[in-house]
């Protein structure tokens, strides 16, 4: 990772409390993750202001892939992001999208190989209804907040333990995370 991505990355870790952002290691290993897998597009509902898009996005530029990223927040959090996105010179693989999930969520690309959960927690069981069908065998479903959020989850977290197209799990990372990978 370039030097100029990793300093405005500790720049923004410094009001993390203030705009929710994901801890550290939450963004390492969603960096980790989508190089790996050579992940190519990848959806996120709830950008804030950039910092878990800047991990994201700083792999997808080792992949050529392109970050989908959905804020409804149009005045302070979409334009923070967008300065943000600017200063770590990751645009060129990053689409922001203005507007509420899931009324935002982008027709194209058809599929996606990773989509990133973390916005108004009572919502995951719509987004999931829209997007089940969306991502690719092998691809996941990443939903922040399992161990922080546990009650609103809840109704999330038996939507998609129930659904068979996935295989999910708890994993006790940063927040917690609920990983549910497509198996067709």
């Amino acid at each position: 990772m370039q030097a100029k991505i990793k300093k405005l990355l500790r720049r923004i870790e410094t009001s993390r409390k203030i705009y929710w952002n994901i801890p550290k290691e939450t963004g390492a290993f969603l960096n980790t993750l989508i190089r790996a897998f050579k992940y190519k597009n990848v959806l996120e509902i709830g950008t804030s202001n950039g910092y878990s898009g800047i991990w994201m996005a700083e792999a997808l530029s080792h992949t050529g892939g392109r970050l989908y990223t959905i804020e409804s927040h149009r005045q302070e959090r979409f334009n923070l992001a967008k300065i943000n996105f600017k200063k770590a010179g990751l645009g060129k693989w990053i689409k922001q999208i203005a507007g509420h999930a899931p009324e935002a969520i982008p027709s194209s690309p058809k599929h996606f190989d990773l989509v990133f959960l973390d916005a108004t927690k009572y919502e995951y069981p719509s987004y999931l209804r829209i997007i089940e069908n969306r991502i690719k065998k092998g691809g996941m479903i990443i939903a922040d907040n399992a161990s922080t959020h546990t009650k609103e989850l809840a109704p999330y977290w038996e939507l998609i333990t129930k659904n068979r197209r996935f295989f999910s799990a708890k994993l006790l990372l940063g927040n917690g995370l609920f990983i549910s990978i497509s198996k067709d």
